[in-house]
């Protein structure tokens, strides 16, 4: 009588728990199955913040239009305008005034990064050649975006050695320069991801670009707008003259030839 009860008393005992193994395999499960949603956040979350990115291009791409009917449809150049266009005073300095400010309802300038955050891709995650890891693009140029600057930026351009006449052909018409004078709107970038420009830039070797200049989890590619408005995430190829992948850097499309010449 003693045995049988200490018997189903045991046999109880151990309905009533789990085995070492058992939780072992439930632990197992869980760790499966967190390495499974775990890219999957991590993916929504940076998918969401390309959104979100992609909203502010396509506000600041409102605001250069509502700038080219104020200025007699001419665009925005000066010495690093490509930079200053809009934003806060960055720490970089970069320019006090930023003429597209008052075009997205802001003060010219901006002392304080929190005021200006209109021009800050949420993506935002550094990689600017030259400057530490950990430094922001809107940090150190007062914004994330960086401007097409054969449209947008210093009325001369540079480039040596075979580059040479091409960019003596370009700077011929930059100066004063409209948007009824840029061929192929639709198509026409017009402003994106800051590091876009070290992309296709031919100066910079694609063999030093870091990792971290793609924000969005995509190598090669960049959240751009194009002057018709339009904005869409972009694989940027390296060089000014793209052929098949439907947008275009040079906004006059009789220096293909020679852009397409030098870069072969």
């Amino acid at each position: 009588m003693f045995h049988r009860w200490r018997n189903i008393s045991q046999t109880r005992g151990n309905n009533g728990g789990f085995t070492l193994v058992e939780l072992l395999v439930v632990i197992g499960v869980i760790s499966i199955l967190m390495a499974i949603l775990l890219p999957a956040l991590a993916a929504a979350k940076r998918q969401a913040r390309s959104v979100a990115c992609q909203a502010r291009l396509r506000s600041i791409a409102v605001g250069w239009q509502a700038y080219l009917f104020d200025n007699d449809d001419y665009f925005y150049q000066g010495v690093n305008a490509n930079h200053n266009f809009g934003g806060w005073i960055g720490e970089g300095g970069y320019g006090l005034s930023r003429p597209l400010n008052k075009h997205l309802g802001l003060p010219l300038t901006i002392e304080v990064k929190e005021a200006a955050e209109k021009y800050l891709c949420p993506a935002d995650d550094g990689g600017v050649i030259g400057q530490p890891r950990e430094q922001l693009a809107y940090n150190y140029f007062g914004n994330s975006y960086q401007t097409n600057i054969f449209i947008i930026g210093p009325d001369k351009t540079g480039g040596g050695g075979k580059y040479k006449e091409l960019y003596e052909q370009i700077n011929r018409r930059l100066t004063r320069l409209r948007s009824s004078g840029v061929d192929d709107p639709i198509h026409l970038l017009l402003v994106g991801d800051n590091n876009w420009f070290q992309q296709w830039y031919p100066f910079y070797p694609a063999s030093i670009l870091p990792e971290e200049m793609y924000w969005h989890g995509y190598p090669d590619h960049y959240n751009m707008a194009f002057l018709d408005g339009r904005v869409d995430s972009i694989k940027i190829e390296k060089g000014i003259f793209v052929a098949e992948n439907n947008y275009r850097i040079l906004p006059f499309k009789e220096l293909d030839e020679l852009a397409y010449e030098v870069q072969k």
